[in-house]
């Protein structure tokens, strides 16, 4: 886990979320549940890889349909990668096959 790109995907993670908070009553509950977490990271003190299940809001983007809101989506999906122990070796294959069928 790189704590630089954790706090990156962190700070990038909550200019979406104060974006849409503004426009999506479902964002500004989503950026709620999230903050405490959002400030622990950048405080510093998450030292170690969190288990999916333990990050807040997952359901929001397919239940509560944030996912119509892209940039949101990515972020959160970069900040949970990141917050995970970071890109696995089969993410980063994957990513490359898709970027070469580009």
């Amino acid at each position: 886990m790189s704590n630089n790109k954790l706090h990156a995907a962190a700070l990038n993670l909550e200019t979406e979320l104060k974006a849409y908070a503004e426009l999506d009553a479902e964002a500004a509950e989503l950026y709620a549940d999230l903050k405490p977490l959002l400030n622990l990271v950048m405080e510093g003190l998450i030292t170690t890889p969190w288990e999916w299940g333990q990050i807040p809001g997952r359901y929001r983007f397919s239940e509560r349909g944030l996912q119509a809101y892209e940039p949101l989506e990515q972020a959160f999906a970069t900040f949970c990668i990141e917050l995970t122990g970071g890109e696995t070796p089969a993410l980063k294959w994957m990513r490359e096959l898709m970027s070469q069928n580009d």
